[in-house]
């Protein structure tokens, strides 16, 4: 995208955004031995007995906005196999903390209000147009974080930042190197050192999706990789409720149940893809090129029409939208739905036994079942105080923990401990790839204190970048070469049942909803509900009730502005096609 169409996307009312109340309750520290500000104990001492890479004696105070990272925080942080080897080699220990409250975005709000931050925050920042960012975003205006350019240019691993195409366009021009920002003061993590988005790893992949009874497949005698349209799926249903299948209490099975999470619209995408031609988050381009929400469209009635049909002939639970997650599990768990609408291969009841196989997935409206991927992306963000004591030092620790060493220890821990050397690359140890068979969060987290691909101290899972775990250790987490008995399933699911990917690349439309000069146009789009209109048409009676409320929903996007927002979307389209995620 270029530079002055980038720069649109500044979210409006940065500043009340900041003006939140805060927060009295005291938040969680992985060190409470040493909550101190973090200093360099002594800059000037001889480090020539030290290792190479060593870089200070000094704590670095770390606040996280991070939920995940909160729930996983090992109780003596510095006291873990992980954390004794990182401060053997560097000098560094950590202090993290994490507060919780309403949502973590509130309580960076809180916290950035006050004025006063620790070393360093690190926050959920999927792309720019995220919740978190304009808060980042004026605290970086307001001079409360350092510009870490000169670190970074001269850095071992982020200096791949400044090389062409490493990172995505949003993650360049919208967050890291700002046109309006002299300097370096945010910056995303969990960059991929390759591309591989298109790629197909069954060791990696969530198959998720509609997932049907096994046996139930079996009796109709169907290969479920052959459901392919939306008439191969309604056919399907007829022929499931003409079975007269029963579940585990011996009630009649629903053809169709709701996601295994709990009702919601969203399962749609699912059941009804061939229908979805609002591809962008509802919106989508038509026959003239022009940029419209499916509800300005007639295609909304064949989705809206396809339920109604499914609903009037029982097919599909009457509760689809609006069960409670603990029931949606239940009617699941029991068999009372004889296709899950929405689940995937990670879960419990898929890998724990053989009774449900994946199901589809279905054609889109392009006809063809790919899944949609849209290249490479980061994950989170980071910043270090404009306060903090020697910066280069705070930004060097990161740095050297995303190098092939610091990865390998802050995902497979110590070695010799939670993992050996083999043909070059880390294998956990028997005792740590049964601790991680056994789902043992006490050793992983407090013993251990790794990441193990997300499954332990999620804090080294969300702090690295430049990730490239198939070359640097030969498999896609810790543990996944080795047979994995609690997920091998998982992983044979993804074998027998593969996707093919196909690279739309872009944000979804409503991401540009945040830019400044469309503020007044988004705080009366937030007023509007599609989902609940949705739902609300495809309960409707007769077929002029459904075209009355769709017509009511298209007079309450005229009066909100939508044209201002569908022109603007279309100009940054036009200008350049990779920057929106539209397909025909």
């Amino acid at each position: 995208m270029k530079k002055k169409m980038v720069k649109r996307l500044m979210a409006a009312s940065m500043a009340g955004t900041l003006a939140v109340t805060m927060f009295a309750g005291c938040g969680s520290s992985s060190d409470s031995k040493d909550n101190s500000s973090a200093k360099t104990e002594d800059s000037s001492e001889d480090n020539s007995d030290k290792p190479d890479t060593w870089i200070a004696d000094r704590t670095i105070t770390v606040q996280a906005y991070v939920d995940d990272i909160g729930n996983t925080l090992p109780e003596d942080f510095n006291n873990t196999e992980t954390m004794k080897k990182i401060t053997e080699l560097t000098g560094i220990k950590l202090d993290v903390k994490y507060t919780p409250g309403d949502s973590d975005a509130k309580v960076m709000a809180s916290q950035l209000a006050s004025g006063t931050i620790p070393d360093v925050i690190i926050s959920y920042l999927d792309n720019s147009t995220r919740p978190e960012f304009p808060l980042l975003y004026k605290a970086a205006k307001d001079g409360m974080f350092a510009d870490v350019s000169e670190y970074m240019k001269d850095s071992k691993v982020y200096s791949k930042y400044y090389e062409d195409d490493y990172l995505p366009d949003d993650t360049k021009n919208n967050i890291v190197f700002r046109d309006d920002l002299d300097g370096v003061y945010l910056w995303q993590m969990n960059i991929d050192e390759v591309d591989r988005s298109l790629e197909y790893n069954a060791d990696d992949e969530y198959v998720g999706g509609m997932y049907i009874q096994k046996s139930i497949a079996d009796d109709l005698g169907i290969d479920t990789r052959e459901i392919k349209t939306q008439d191969d799926f309604y056919n399907l249903l007829v022929k499931i409720k003409e079975g007269g299948y029963k579940d585990d209490n011996g009630n009649a099975v629903y053809p169709l149940g709701p996601k295994y999470w709990g009702g919601s619209v969203d399962a749609l995408k699912y059941i009804a893809t061939g229908y979805d031609w609002g591809v962008s988050d509802d919106y989508n381009l038509d026959e003239n090129g022009d940029v419209k929400h499916i509800a300005e469209t007639d295609y909304v009635y064949d989705e809206i029409n396809f339920v109604r049909k499914l609903l009037d002939e029982d097919l599909m639970n009457p509760e689809f939208f609006t069960m409670d997650s603990t029931r949606a599990e239940e009617v699941s768990k029991n068999h009372n739905s004889a296709i899950i609408a929405d689940v995937h291969n990670y879960e419990e009841i898929i890998y724990s036994s053989e009774d449900w196989i994946p199901l589809g997935p279905l054609n889109d409206i392009a006809g063809d079942n790919k899944e949609v991927v849209n290249g490479k992306s980061g994950r989170g963000c980071m910043a270090i105080s404009a306060d903090a004591e020697n910066p280069e030092e705070i930004f060097q620790f990161f740095d050297w923990l995303s190098t092939k060493e610091g990865q390998t220890i802050a995902q497979y821990g110590a070695e010799g401990v939670s993992y050996t050397m083999e043909d070059g690359y880390p294998r956990l140890t028997d005792e740590a790839l049964e601790k991680l068979n056994d789902g043992d969060t006490d050793y992983m987290i407090n013993t251990i204190g790794a990441g193990f691909g997300g499954s332990g101290n999620y804090f080294f899972e969300f702090v690295l970048t430049n990730k490239n775990n198939q070359d640097n250790f030969g498999e896609s987490r810790p543990g996944a070469s080795s047979g994995n008995s609690t997920f091998a399933r998982s992983v044979q699911i993804a074998e027998d049942y593969p996707v093919e990917k196909k690279l739309v690349p872009g944000l979804d439309a409503t991401a540009y909803m945040s830019a400044d000069e469309l503020a007044d146009v988004k705080m009366q789009m937030d007023l509007l509900d599609w989902d609940e209109t949705f739902v609300q048409a495809c309960f409707a009676k007769t077929d002029d009730e459904v075209k009355s409320i769709v017509e009511s929903f298209r007079d309450q996007l005229k009066a909100a502005g939508i044209d201002r927002f569908e022109e603007y979307v279309k100009n940054i389209y036009d200008e350049d096609p990779n920057t929106v995620t539209f397909y025909k």
